[in-house]
């Protein structure tokens, strides 16, 4: 879940205590007595779509824990007076109550009510410049001076009234999965022990073809400042490993960049460099990383940052036979052994019906005394294989995309 992968990365943040130095603003970071603090992600766009804003606590450093934060009132009103309310969808993520989207002119800010009468309220924010992606791109290509070999995703864009300048980017990775030792029969227990039968049958579920989509977890921003005009050229968002399995068959990422303001940018540059210090469990004091969020009700600190965003979106699909043709595919995610567990043993325990009946066994074929067997003593009447082997389900969704294209 893109809250929780997100709100780690700010819990790793208030766990040191430095200064970034750089050509953007820095946020301070103070040393506290830190005991319990509210932490709010919320980013609104101007796409026209159900915002979300996710609101978390807290706890002391010593104890590493983070929970959602329920039963707030969690609304956005803008310069014009109008309110939108949100609604807790599950714990700690609140959702508009009807899509809306940010408006240029107008400025907002984020209110938040906990159920024990504290109020937060965030700094008032104007929507930035649009710029859209032009270019959206998968290349082959080696990293760290030929250290690795893999797929980079690149991004171009370019905003030629110069006002864009502080880009995040976000993605949701789609992959196909292929079963490697799928059959379209299935064993099942006919009787239990102490007389177990078992026999096969068609497959009633499509357990072949899976797809697995996950969000990117990571800080991804760039900026213009220093370049002669706003644009931002072959922009590496993603490296993917050539030996990394999701690039087996079939592949699509959906890139989403969001145009920031300047302290939008500076306060995620502080976060993602904490957050990857080689220091971050050896420090003992609590550091504490201010975003535009205050307390109304007392000095209770608040980590998190409210903003406004434009955002444009682009999409790619690629085989990895696009790339690679001829070459060997990726090792699958496990490695797939032929089993031929007994029906039942010596001592009237049946590791077949057991197999079965936990799901960690999927059948493949008929036994054959030529197969290659990881088994002792008397093999059973099948050639069984790991789930995750016979069975995409176990890593994906049957159930294939509707953006998907083949």
């Amino acid at each position: 879940m893109q809250y929780l992968k997100s709100s780690i990365h700010i819990l790793f943040a208030i766990s040191i205590g430095i200064l970034l130095h750089s050509c953007i603003d820095p946020f301070e970071i103070e040393t506290i007595d830190f005991n319990s603090t509210l932490v709010v992600e919320g980013t609104i766009t101007d796409k026209n779509e159900t915002q979300r804003i996710m609101v978390s606590k807290t706890f002391p450093l010593d104890t590493v824990l983070m929970s959602g934060l329920s039963d707030a009132k969690v609304e956005v009103k803008d310069s014009n007076g109008s309110i939108y309310e949100f609604t807790e969808t599950s714990t700690g993520i609140y959702t508009s109550k009807v899509p809306f989207a940010a408006a240029a002119g107008l400025s907002y800010s984020l209110t938040i009510q906990s159920n024990d009468g504290k109020t937060y309220i965030s700094e008032d924010t104007s929507m930035p410049a649009t710029s859209t992606i032009d270019n959206l791109y998968a290349a082959r290509d080696f990293k760290d001076d030929g250290a690795e070999e893999g797929m980079f995703i690149y991004i171009d864009s370019y905003n030629s009234t110069g006002q864009s300048k502080y880009y995040r980017y976000e993605y949701d990775e789609t992959f196909k999965i292929i079963a490697p030792f799928w059959s379209s029969a299935d064993a099942y227990v006919v009787t239990p022990l102490p007389e177990p039968e078992v026999d096969i049958r068609a497959r009633t579920e499509e357990e072949r073809v899976c797809y697995k989509t996950v969000s990117s977890n990571t800080i991804i921003q760039e900026n213009t400042t220093e370049f002669s005009e706003d644009r931002v050229n072959k922009f590496p968002v993603r490296f993917i490993n050539r030996e990394n399995f999701i690039l087996s068959h079939r592949y699509s990422i959906l890139v989403r960049q969001f145009v920031q303001n300047r302290a939008a940018y500076a306060y995620y540059e502080t976060l993602e460099t904490l957050s990857g210090s080689e220091s971050l469990f050896s420090q003992i004091q609590a550091g504490f990383l201010e975003g535009n969020i205050k307390s109304q009700t007392d000095e209770e600190n608040v980590i998190g940052f409210f903003q406004v965003s434009t955002v444009s979106e682009k999409r790619i699909f690629f085989n990895y036979t696009d790339f690679f043709p001829g070459e060997n595919l990726p090792d699958y995610v496990s490695d797939c052994p032929l089993l031929a567990p007994p029906i039942i043993t010596e001592g009237g325990t049946s590791p077949l019906i057991d197999g079965i009946e936990q799901n960690l066994l999927k059948y493949y074929s008929e036994y054959s005394p030529m197969g290659d067997l990881l088994t002792t003593g008397s093999p059973g009447p099948y050639y069984m294989v790991y789930s995750v082997c016979g069975d995409c389900t176990v890593l994906g969704d049957n159930t294939v995309p509707d953006f998907w294209i083949e």
